[in-house]
């Protein structure tokens, strides 16, 4: 099951905390808006790859190795 965002659904995951984000930036100064709004934009994309390539274990996987580290 490929549960990856596709480019548009990140996009739109974006576009929808861009409210959260001018607000946040209200408290910095004018300079320095544009900037720092592309870097927590940046930072957003490379949490999601980072969340996105981590691989857990179904719950039947799971259990399994459980089960035979207990045998061990």
């Amino acid at each position: 099951m490929d549960s990856k965002l596709s480019k548009e659904e990140l996009m739109s995951l974006i576009n929808s905390l861009n409210p959260k984000i001018k607000k946040s930036l209200k408290n910095t100064n004018y300079q320095d808006r544009n900037d720092l709004e592309q870097e927590i934009k940046l930072k957003i994309i490379e949490s999601y790859e980072k969340i996105a390539a981590i691989e857990a274990p179904n719950f039947e996987e799971f259990l399994s190795e459980f089960l035979n580290k207990q045998k061990q």
